[in-house]
């Protein structure tokens, strides 16, 4: 299942750049992960693209589809070894590369803006440039680095940017020699998809020392879907969306209790929940549906008896759908995804055999891929695109936590991420973005880069019963990622 990231209701409002040495003070080394560390820029500087596309029009509008899920920031963070000639020749390979680049992704060298009259966002693509920022993890190796905790990694990882700038490239050093290359948009230009070809087109240009890809990104939004006139949709669908004001969102203290984890589940372990979520009605489940299944009634059991139903929500990708040419939409940039859910009764989920859990997950993802489902949802857009006007944004009404508890999954699935700069793949590639004062659960689901059918779970927004539940005893199938799991092994004689 491929799909996109799921919506922040505040990054809009943290958009503002702090100094990154700002945060808490470097603690010792020690037998625990460090709960916080210090990131220090050493390097901020705009690149612009080389050889802009003649004819490209100075304004880039954006689709209805991306204005479904509207403008906050996404980082999608990778972390690497030390390479084995060191960062000296990584770092110059990517500055040598990124005015190509650009120049193939031209909308991400301009500026996100807002229509003087409408107020909705586009693009102005003015090749201001996009952000090339280098820092340093000062004295912190890769060891030392909580990944079982994502608010103590990757959040500390990622380095705020201008809410203008359509693609921030940082580079943070360790002390190690190991680095992590966050590539950071805004989710109005990219979703799921688009973001992990972001990624694997810097990789294979910064390889090919900024030579060409063997197929280009599709930029063109203009033919996707227009809408109709008038526009049409189902009345079902003003009932899914939620403006976001201060009564439809959690308090900050409860959005606070959230906590955020790391989980990776081994390819043995999926096979095995993929027999258990087969053997009902004769069709086999994929391994997505069937990891869908067991998180659906890891939830019940986490509810128990505090609410009579929970609920599950998906994110999906509708490229299929909307264009069936084979693979027509593969290099489209720009968001093409839909959500989709169903409550059910926790008793009934904790009874239910995993294949029946499984069917019920599957048929719910099924029933939004139709081209007629987006049809709708632009029109939707449509009609509601005076929300700008004042100011508004509005996100699908099961991200807010209200009702019954709800989490939504999302998988960067099946399509391969690659990240390799030539100097070898990263042990972890993960998106990550503020969850804000949202109160459903979330999980994302990415392969692990090494391909071994391994999946990392993470990125994740829980509930602290629900980590109870996700963790409780030796049996889980969803282990806490570790530096040592990702072989960033201690130096020896260190007390990490």
């Amino acid at each position: 299942m491929q799909s996109g990231v799921t919506a922040d209701a505040d990054a809009d409002a943290e958009l503002d750049l702090p100094a990154a040495s700002a945060r808490a003070p470097l603690q010792p080394p020690g037998e625990m992960p460090l709960e916080r560390f210090d990131l220090r820029i050493a390097s901020r500087e705009l690149v612009p693209a080389s050889d802009p596309p003649p004819g490209f029009p100075a304004v880039h509008a954006v689709s209805n589809l991306d204005l479904v899920l509207g403008p906050f920031p996404i980082y999608l963070v990778s972390i690497y070894p030390p390479p084995p000639g060191g960062l000296g020749p990584v770092l110059a390979a990517v500055r040598a590369a990124l005015p190509a680049y650009l120049s193939r992704f031209f909308p991400f060298a301009g500026r996100v803006v807002r229509h003087p009259d409408t107020n909705v966002p586009e693009v102005a693509c003015d090749n201001a440039g996009a952000e090339l920022v280098v820092a340093d993890a000062a004295g912190v190796p890769l060891a030392a680095v909580d990944f079982a905790r994502v608010d103590r990694s990757l959040g500390m990882i990622q380095i705020p940017f201008d809410a203008g700038l359509a693609l921030s490239l940082q580079v943070v050093r360790f002390a190690c020699g190991g680095f992590a290359l966050t590539v950071a948009t805004n989710h109005l230009l990219a979703d799921g998809r688009a973001f992990i070809l972001l990624l694997n087109s810097l990789a294979e240009m910064v390889r090919a020392g900024g030579g060409g890809l063997a197929r280009g990104p599709l930029l063109d939004r203009s033919s996707l879907l227009p809408p109709r006139s008038p526009p049409v949709y189902s009345p079902s669908l003003d009932a899914e969306f939620a403006r976001f004001t201060p009564a439809t969102m959690i308090n900050p203290l409860l959005a606070a209790a959230m906590e955020r984890r790391l989980y990776r589940i081994d390819a043995a372990d999926l096979a095995g929940l993929q027999i258990a979520a087969s053997s009902g009605d004769g069709r086999r489940a994929s391994r997505f549906v069937a990891l869908c299944a067991h998180v659906w009634k890891l939830l019940a059991r986490a509810v128990g008896d505090s609410d009579p139903n929970c609920r599950m929500a998906w994110i999906v990708d509708g490229r299929k759908c909307v264009e069936p040419s084979e693979g027509a939409l593969d290099m489209y940039m720009g968001n093409v995804v839909t959500y989709t859910s169903r409550e059910a009764s926790v008793a009934g989920l904790l009874r239910a055999p995993l294949h029946d859990v499984a069917a019920a997950a599957r048929a719910a993802m099924a029933s939004v891929m139709t081209r007629g489902r987006f049809q709708e949802l632009v029109d939707w857009v449509e009609v509601n695109k005076t929300a700008y006007k004042d100011g508004g944004k509005w996100t699908e009404a099961v991200n807010l936590g209200l009702g019954s508890p709800a989490l939504v999954i999302s998988g960067l699935l099946p399509f391969a991420i690659d990240g390799d700069l030539g100097f070898g793949k990263p042990r972890l590639v993960l998106p990550w973005l503020r969850h804000g004062r949202l109160g459903s659960a979330s999980v994302t689901v990415v392969p692990c880069p090494g391909g071994d059918g391994s999946w990392f779970v993470g990125g994740t927004r829980l509930w602290p019963r629900l980590v109870e539940v996700i963790e409780a005893g030796p049996e889980s199938l969803l282990k806490p990622v570790t530096a040592a799991s990702l072989g960033f092994e201690a130096p020896h004689g260190s007390r990490l």
